[in-house]
């Protein structure tokens, strides 16, 4: 039987290990003015690909293979979360949807992306929407990795998915 003190120990250091990016990174928050949202990032292991502002942005994990893109805009056909879920998961780009939840201005939708390499492993993605009341606007992010990863990356998602919000 293990003494209490050590189990006590070992139960800390399974949770030290687990929350993995958020003790560990430094986490900054990037807002988008334009498009009007903000989320929070890990600062310096993800490195932007493209100017913010555009409603669009890209940042490229500067030591591992995960990707985040965030989006804003305005939402023309003020489609609700069940249709964008509908629309993401028939993209040819999807091989599978293995997670979905939603309300009546957010949605989540995760699963696997097919490569476009040669490269048989498979890449999670997991993304993020959040519309405003009228479905008029909505921001959102999504994150892809290896599977691999999935453990390390579990951190990241949650953070950002607790810190997307509209701005206006």
């Amino acid at each position: 039987m293990i003494p209490l003190r050590l189990r006590s120990s070992a139960a800390l250091f399974l949770l030290v290990a687990q929350t993995g990016y958020t003790a560990a990174a430094e986490w900054q928050r990037f807002g988008d003015p334009i498009a009007g949202y903000f989320v929070d990032l890990p600062s310096g292991s993800f490195v932007p690909r493209n100017p913010a502002g555009e409603g669009h942005r890209t940042l490229f994990e500067s030591s591992g293979e995960g990707i985040i893109d965030l989006y804003g805009g305005n939402n023309l056909k003020h489609l609700p979360p069940v249709r964008f879920i509908e629309q993401l998961s028939s993209s040819p780009r999807i091989a599978d949807v293995s997670y979905t939840a939603l309300g009546k201005t957010w949605f989540v939708i995760s699963g696997h992306y097919k490569r476009e390499s040669s490269d048989p492993g498979r890449l999670i993605y997991y993304a993020k929407f959040v519309f405003s009341d009228d479905l008029a606007r909505f921001a959102a992010f999504e994150i892809s990795y290896p599977t691999s990863e999935k453990r390390r990356m579990d951190a990241v998602v949650a953070k950002m998915e607790d810190t997307l919000r509209l701005t206006r």
